[in-house]
């Protein structure tokens, strides 16, 4: 059973297959599309594909944003058909988040800042920890001016440590590797997987 991950809201398109049952990441790859993204993401996924076919699939995962508004939106909405029409679980993501992710074990006695720009002097910001194998939220993920995110984290109650985005590869294998644990962890909890209706871009307002 595979998972299929992506993410549109900045670019390079990033895109990976993860083997749910093996616990296996099998591959990511990235497309520098720019204006031909909304042309090319679905040829793209087919390519990732391969030789597997769509009925392997048994979750889909999205990132979901903050970014770029029409990347963002066009990734979710591809990612909310095909989940409806393959009838999987949809697993929607925080773009942030999956960066605050990749560097999970550099979070556990320090909080996690991560941001990424945005236009006319504003930032997408959020600040996260790793806590009991979870990561969690502690604030964001919004839109800021960027004094108004200097002020925020001069007075942040606790040690933190700004991050720096991963390479779009390590990008993917973050994405990849935290949907699967929210899987596992979700299923392990006896609870039921997200439906794709649920899943919605967050534009950090």
């Amino acid at each position: 059973m595979l998972c299929l991950g992506f993410d549109t809201s900045d670019a390079p398109l990033v895109a990976g297959l993860y083997d749910l049952e093996a616990d296996q990441l099998l591959e990511v790859k990235t497309w520098p599309l720019g204006r031909e993204l909304a042309s090319q993401l679905h040829p793209c996924l087919g390519e990732l594909m391969g030789r597997y076919t769509w009925g392997e699939l048994g979750a889909i995962a999205i990132g979901c944003g903050p970014g770029s508004f029409t990347g963002t939106r066009l990734g979710v909405v591809t990612a909310r058909i095909l989940a409806q029409q393959l009838e999987v679980p949809l697993l929607g993501l925080s773009s942030l988040g999956t960066m605050a992710w990749h560097y999970r074990d550099e979070l556990i006695e320090q909080d996690g800042v991560v941001s990424r720009r945005a236009q006319q002097g504003h930032q997408y910001l959020g600040i996260y920890r790793y806590q009991g194998g979870s990561l969690n939220s502690l604030w964001g993920d919004r839109l800021l001016a960027d004094h108004e995110a200097a002020t925020l984290l001069a007075t942040w109650p606790h040690p933190y440590k700004p991050l720096s985005p991963p390479n779009p590869t390590d990008y993917g294998r973050a994405l990849l590797t935290w949907a699967a644990q929210q899987w596992h962890d979700t299923l392990r909890a006896g609870e039921k997987l997200p439906h794709w209706s649920s899943v919605v871009p967050l534009y950090g307002k």
